[in-house]
């Protein structure tokens, strides 16, 4: 009897430990890799309220989208994206490639901005 309690002490511990570091946004939030700070992506954040970010290759822009809408809580009027072709890698003798990403271009409503 005691250790069916422990046992369902236990499981419940784990439960609320694994939603809380499992959640959605958690998740969703790896899909963002990280802002592109060049100096075009500076100006165009000023001049035309365009972010820009390196996200994960298999997302299509209505899930870009939704994830920014969710994650940040802004409306996103316009999606542009590309993707950049691999550099190549040498280290030593061997050689190979950066790995693949997509490149999103975000145009907020005027007004709104994204905190990073």
């Amino acid at each position: 009897m005691i250790t069916s309690e422990k046992s369902t002490e236990d499981f419940n511990r784990w439960r609320k430990l694994l939603k809380s570091h499992f959640s959605p946004v958690n998740m969703m939030a790896d899909f963002i890799k990280y802002p592109v700070t060049t100096e075009k992506s500076y100006l165009s954040m000023f001049k035309n309220k365009q972010y820009t970010f390196d996200v994960d290759l298999r997302l299509t822009k209505p899930q870009i989208k939704k994830l920014f809408e969710t994650l940040f809580g802004v409306n996103v009027i316009g999606i542009n994206t590309h993707r950049p072709p691999r550099k190549k890698v040498r280290a030593g003798l061997s050689t190979g490639y950066k790995s693949a990403y997509k490149r999103v271009i975000l145009t907020l409503k005027e007004g709104q901005s994204i905190q990073f």
